[in-house]
C-alpha cells in the first residue's frame, strides 16, 4: 500500500515515550509498504535524522519545524475561539498543501495518523474518505487535562478545564469519524469507551512494546554509581510535569522515609531537560541532566522507582526496567496501563509509606529477584513490537467500512467533558 502516516513529532530519535511509539509503527509500517511522512520538529538537532528516517520510510517526507512565536500566536486566537490549544499549536498551512499535493501525486490507501493532534488535518479534508484513516491516539490526552484541572489553583485550574473540554470533542468527533482509533492499553480503551460510548466499536487497544535486545538483563556496562551507594533509579524526560511532580513527590515524601533505614540509598534522576524544581539541593538525590544511555543507570540499580502520581497511557521507564530484570516499584498511576500483577511483576503502592516499605522490599529483600525475574517474563510474553502491531496490520488489511455512520459531534462545538 501507499499509506500517509502524520506525526506530530519527527519519530526519530526514539529516546522518548511517544517518538519510541511513533518510530516503531513507522518501522512497521515501512517493512511492508510505502510510506509517505510528514512530521513536526521541535528540536532543530533532530533534523540531522532526516534523511535515515527517509531511507526507512521509502516515499515523500516533509518535516515542519515549529516555531514557537508563531505557534503561540496560534494558540491565542485558539483560545479566543475556544478551540483546543494543543492542536492548535500544531496547525500549519504548509503541511495542508503537502498532503493535498501527495493526494494529488500518490494513490494514498490509507492513511495513519500519530496523536489527537494531527486529527484536525484529515477532519476538514473532503479529498480523503473518513474510512481510510486510522488514528492512534495512543492515550486519552483530555482526561489528562482535567487531572491536572483538578490538581491546580485558578486560573490554571480553569485554563487546563477548558482544554479538557475542548480537546474531548476533538478527540470525540475524530474517534467517530474515522476507520478505527488507536489506544495504548485495554485501561485507556475503557476510559474512553465510557466517555464517548457511542465509538466503542471502533476502539482498539494496541499496546507498546519494548526492544527486547536493546534492554537485555545479561548485557555488561561500567557502573556509574560509587561503590558504596544503594541506588535507586527514576528515568524519564525530567521536564515533563508528571515525572517533575513525581520525582519531587519521591525525593521529599519517600527517600527520607528509605533512608531512615538504608542511609546509604541514593535517588538518581535521570533523564533530559531536568526542571528548576529539580534542581534544588536534597539529601540523597542526584539529578543527571541528560546522559547517553540511560541503560547502565538501569543495570547497576538496587530499584528502579516511577513514582508517578498523574500518569496516562504506558510508561516506558517501567517497561525497561522490567525487560533488564531489575525490580521495580510503581504507583497505581504509573503501572496501570501495563496490566501487571503487584507482588509477582513489581511492586505497587500509592502511600509514602508502603512506597518506601517497598522500595526497601525491592532493593534489599529476599523477593526482589524472584519479582525481577516474573517481570522480565512478563514483558517477553506481552510487550514484544511485532507481535502487538499485528493489530495494525489487521486494521490495514480488512475490508473498509464504506458505509461507516460518522458522529457528527463538532469539535468547534463545546459539548460537556463525558456527556453522551
Amino acid at each position: 500500500m501507499n499509506i500517509l502516516f502524520l506525526c506530530h513529532r519527527i519519530p526519530y530519535p526514539p529516546d522518548k515515550g511517544e517518538k519510541i511509539r511513533a518510530y516503531h509503527m513507522l518501522r512497521h509500517l515501512a517493512a511492508r509498504h510505502t510510506v509517505h511522512l510528514a512530521a513536526f520538529v521541535d528540536d532543530p538537532a533532530d533534523l540531522a535524522h532526516a534523511e535515515t528516517l527517509k531511507r526507512l520510510a521509502g516515499g515523500e517526507c516533509l518535516f515542519v519545524p515549529l516555531k514557537k512565536p508563531a505557534a503561540l500566536a496560534r494558540m491565542a486566537l485558539a483560545f479566543a475561539a475556544d478551540r483546543p490549544l494543543t492542536t492548535s499549536y500544531f496547525a500549519s498551512p504548509r503541511l495542508d498543501r503537502w498532503i493535498g499535493e501527495v493526494l494529488e501525486r500518490r494513490a494514498i490507501d490509507r492513511v495513519v495518523l500519530f496523536s489527537s493532534a494531527m486529527a484536525p488535518f484529515l477532519l476538514k479534508r473532503r479529498d480523503v474518505e473518513p474510512w481510510r484513516v486510522i488514528l492512534d491516539m495512543v492515550d486519552v490526552d483530555s482526561d489528562k487535562w482535567g487531572q491536572y484541572a483538578s490538581a491546580a489553583a485558578w486560573p490554571k485550574s480553569w485554563v487546563y478545564a477548558r482544554e479538557a473540554r475542548t480537546l474531548f470533542a476533538l478527540e470525540r468527533q475524530a474517534a467517530g469519524s474515522f476507520a478505527a482509533t488507536l489506544l495504548v492499553s485495554p485501561y485507556e480503551m475503557r476510559t474512553f469507551a465510557a466517555l464517548a460510548p457511542e465509538t466503542r466499536t471502533r476502539l482498539v487497544s494496541v499496546a507498546n512494546g519494548i526492544d527486547l535486545e536493546r534492554y537485555r538483563p545479561d548485557e555488561a556496562f561500567a557502573d556509574p554509581f560509587a561503590p558504596d551507594d544503594t541506588p535507586l533509579v527514576m528515568v524519564g524526560t525530567m521536564d515533563y510535569r508528571p515525572n517533575v511532580d513525581g520525582a519531587i513527590w519521591f525525593a521529599e515524601e519517600v527517600l527520607p522515609l528509605v533512608r531512615e533505614r538504608l542511609a546509604n540509598a541514593r535517588f538518581y534522576v535521570v533523564g533530559a531537560k531536568p526542571a528548576a524544581a529539580l534542581m534544588l539541593p536534597r539529601d540523597g538525590v542526584v539529578v543527571t541532566g541528560r546522559v547517553d544511555d540511560v541503560r547502565p543507570y538501569v543495570a547497576h540499580a538496587a530499584a528502579v522507582v516511577a513514582p508517578l502520581k498523574l500518569a496516562r497511557g504506558v510508561q516506558n521507564k517501567v517497561l525497561e526496567g522490567l525487560a533488564m530484570r531489575k525490580p521495580v516499584v510503581a504507583t497505581g498511576p504509573a503501572s496501570r496501563g501495563l496490566e501487571l500483577a503487584p507482588g509477582f511483576d513489581c511492586w505497587v503502592e500509592d502511600e509514602p509509606e508502603r512506597f518506601a516499605d517497598a522500595v526497601i522490599a525491592a532493593a534489599t529483600g529476599p523477593d526482589r529477584d524472584r519479582i525481577a525475574e516474573s517481570g522480565r517474563r512478563r514483558v517477553e510474553r506481552d510487550y514484544d513490537w511485532t507481535a502487538n502491531l499485528q493489530a495494525l496490520d489487521r486494521l490495514l488489511d480488512a475490508e473498509p467500512r464504506h458505509d461507516a455512520r460518522t458522529v457528527t459531534t463538532n469539535w468547534r462545538e463545546r459539548p460537556a467533558l463525558g456527556a453522551e
